[in-house]
Parts: structure tokens; C-alpha cells; sequence
């Protein structure tokens, strides 16, 4: 049987998303890259990061002449070019200890979409038959994703299900 046109749309979708998270899953967690993981990064999580990674140094930093909220600013960039970028991808890429492999994991098919432009899917390591059985308990990471126009899905956040927001201090996770 050919799947129809409203399948393959729903296949479609289902892969940019997958891929986007792939993207970020691969860069933090494979490959220990946390500059491609920052691109692959929703500006709102690059925010709340960068603010709960500043939160303990905040009079450190403004003793030393720096603006936090300039700071968070400059890391909401694709490509931060701040002095600080190097100490914050050094100590948040520490954090990335899973053994993440497309060999070995994989992304669970069919998002669960909790807004239009908002997708949660889950990675998680890949049963010995590829199939995730129902009943079955297994654990998985959770990957918020958003759609934003003119980048596509990026991750909203991770290991957590909750949309992050900024401030000080940041929601990040719950």
C-alpha cells in the first residue's frame, strides 16, 4: 500500500524535527562540540544556560566590569565571539557524559506536540530489536523542541520538559 499525501506530510515533519534534535544530540553529547550544539540551541535555552552558568559569578563578573545581561546577550548568538564563551563551553560541555551514538540510540518516532510550533521527543538507547514495545519501560532524554521561521527546529531544552525562561534566575529545568 503507497502511503498517501497526508503521510508522507506527517513523515516529513516528523524528520525535520528528528533531525534537529540529532543535530544537537550529536554535537553536545557524540562529538563534545558545544559550539555546532549552540547553533542547534533555541535562543531562549542559550539564555537561560548562559544565566544559570553566570548565576553563581554574578558579582565576580560585574566586579571584573562585566554586564551580565550583555553577557547573556552576546551568547544568544549562532556564533558567540565573547571572552567568556571559552570557560562557559569548557564547564557546560563537562555535563555531556551519555554515550550518544546513532548506532546506539535513537530518537522515538512521533513527537508529541504541545504547542503548534512546540515538540517534545524523546532520545533514548535503541532496544537489541529496534522496537520499543508497548508496556515497555525504557529510559529516555527528554528534547524540547521549537520551530522558529527562518532556522527551523532548534532545541528548546533538554532533560527537562519544561519551556525555559529567562531571568535571573532562569527556569531551566523541573
Amino acid at each position: 500500500m503507497e502511503p498517501d499525501n497526508e503521510d508522507i506530510g506527517v513523515y516529513a515533519a516528523q524528520h525535520a524535527i528528528t533531525s534537529a534534535a540529532w543535530k544537537f544530540a550529536e554535537a553536545y553529547w557524540a562529538d563534545h562540540d558545544m559550539r555546532a550544539a549552540w547553533v542547534a540551541a533555541h535562543p531562549t535555552l542559550r539564555r537561560c544556560w548562559t544565566q544559570t552558568w553566570l548565576m553563581p559569578m554574578l558579582s565576580q563578573a560585574r566586579a571584573d566590569g562585566l554586564d551580565p545581561d550583555e553577557v547573556v546577550e552576546a551568547f544568544a548568538a549562532d556564533e558567540v565571539d565573547h571572552p567568556l564563551w571559552e570557560p562557559f563551553a569548557r564547564t557546560t560541555g563537562k555535563g555531556a557524559d551519555l554515550p550518544v551514538h546513532r548506532d546506539t540510540w535513537g530518537i522515538k518516532a512521533n513527537p508529541d506536540f504541545l504547542a503548534p510550533d512546540v515538540a517534545l521527543v524523546r532520545l533514548l538507547p535503541t532496544p537489541s530489536d529496534g522496537v520499543i514495545h508497548p508496556g515497555e519501560e525504557y529510559m529516555s532524554v527528554p528534547l524540547l523542541m521549537q520551530y522558529e521561521d527562518g532556522a527551523g527546529w532548534r532545541l528548546l531544552n533538554f532533560v527537562s520538559e519544561q519551556i525555559p525562561e529567562p531571568g535571573w534566575p532562569p527556569r531551566l529545568g523541573g
